[in-house]
């Protein structure tokens, strides 16, 4: 997609590709992609760093526990004590709709962020530190899991590295989603790509709400890298195009939608859209 000029991110959409190309997909340089938007001088190689050296401490951490508890769980707890208890990552429950709690350079420098770019640091920390944790994209706050034996451990970023059995998440979900009801399907492994469209989706909201055109354009242009034919995606940037007057980028994906979803319930709206844009576009020429 070519945005007309000033819009879009090339070096974001250059590393996201190459993060998800990697085999397996990289969620650490994913999140780093994402990160470029605000920051494209960013020094990802310190940030990878910080990663390594906090998985050490991991490590070193788990060697004084082995004695203790079972090597399973002396992992786990080794994890949560360094991030939680020495390091202090927790939600920024202060400041939660600040578009910098969604960039993985911000989170390890000031140890605050939302469910998911907390989950990304645990995640990234332990797959270091040979811990199998994998995200989970639980209804409205993202968390981590790990399988033992014949249960899961669940563990909460966001609140202070809580670990949380079944029912503990299933409380959970009456205070962030009441109206969804609670089994085990909502504890299944997320892919990298998904977290990725989870993080993107939450930065999304955040410039839509602040009607933030520019900044969504960047953010909407690397969903649609993910889901290239997404309908709703389309509309979104179909109309972000319009309000920075790019009319006829606009058209052309709104034209898509149509394509896509012929009997789609607002295409009568959509074909307003169309007429609207292609008058404002032969006033321009």
């Amino acid at each position: 997609m070519n945005f007309p000029s000033g819009f879009g991110s090339p070096l974001a959409r250059e590393r996201l590709v190459s993060a998800l190309a990697a085999d397996p997909p990289r969620l650490d340089l994913a999140a780093l992609a994402i990160a470029t938007l605000a920051n494209p001088s960013l020094d990802a190689p310190a940030c990878l760093h910080t990663l390594d050296a906090l998985a050490a401490r991991v490590q070193v951490e788990v060697e004084r526990h082995l004695d203790e508890q079972g090597e399973f769980l002396a992992r786990l707890r080794a994890l949560r004590h360094v991030l939680a208890d020495v390091e202090g990552f927790r939600g920024n429950e202060r400041d939660y709709y600040s578009a910098e709690n969604s960039f993985l350079d911000h989170v390890l420098e000031h140890k605050v962020g939302l469910p998911i770019s907390l989950s990304v640091v645990y995640l990234e920390v332990a797959r270091r530190a040979g811990i199998p944790l994998y995200g989970v994209a639980f209804p409205g706050h993202f968390l981590v899991a790990c399988n033992a034996g014949d249960h899961k451990l669940v563990i909460d970023p966001f609140h202070n590295g809580d670990i949380l059995t079944e029912h503990g998440c299933e409380e959970l979900l009456k205070r962030v989603a009441p109206q969804l009801r609670f089994d085990a399907s909502k504890l299944s492994p997320a892919p990298v790509e998904l977290i990725t469209y989870r993080m993107l989706s939450n930065l999304k909201r955040i410039y839509l709400e602040k009607d933030d055109a520019e900044r969504g354009l960047t953010v909407v242009d690397l969903l649609l890298l993910l889901a290239p034919d997404h309908p709703g995606e389309l509309r979104t940037r179909a109309v972000l195009l319009m309000k920075v007057g790019a009319f006829r980028t606009a058209l052309k994906d709104v034209e898509r939608c149509l394509e896509l979803s012929p009997e789609a319930p607002d295409r009568e709206r959509l074909e307003l859209m169309v007429k609207e844009l292609r008058e404002r576009q032969a006033n321009l020429n």
